[in-house]
């Protein structure tokens, strides 16, 4: 799995399978915490919908933690404060980048989890479009009579 998918899986998804995983590989190695949770800032980009050029919207604060499993590093990031998300994070990461023979059976969920993200995002989708409002203008308006 693509490191780009799972960390969008393990940051959107439920909590208590994170939780469940980060739990498993504790079970049954050893993590280091490398840099335990922290909060950190970050510039938050956006692209203007005009123009499409790239600009700063400001910062957005985030915890960020890495640990190592075996030499191998796993880091976890999530937007706002949550120092057991971020942790839980690294270490599900840290595995996969370990290649424990214990990810293997994560794939299933994982994709699981990643269609109930779909759906959910799909299901907010369809609730934000119930509310949209149409606005005439008065040319329009005056078009139509």
């Amino acid at each position: 799995m693509k490191k780009a998918r799972l960390t969008k899986i393990l940051v959107e998804g439920n909590r208590d399978l994170l939780k469940k995983m980060a739990q498993q590989v504790e079970k049954r190695v050893e993590v280091k915490v490398e840099q335990p949770p922290r909060k950190g800032l970050v510039m938050l980009k956006a692209r203007d919908s005009i123009s499409m050029q790239p600009f700063y919207l400001g910062e957005g604060l985030v915890t960020e933690c890495s640990v190592s499993i075996q030499g191998k590093f796993g880091f976890g990031v999530v937007m706002g404060e949550d120092p057991e998300r971020s942790y839980q994070i690294a270490v599900v990461d840290a595995a996969f980048n370990a290649r424990l023979p214990l990810v293997d059976s994560w794939i299933p969920e994982l994709e699981r989890e990643e269609r109930n993200i779909r759906q959910r995002h799909f299901r907010e989708h369809v609730m934000a479009e119930h509310s949209r409002v149409q606005f005439d203008t008065m040319e329009d308006y005056n078009d139509k009579s």
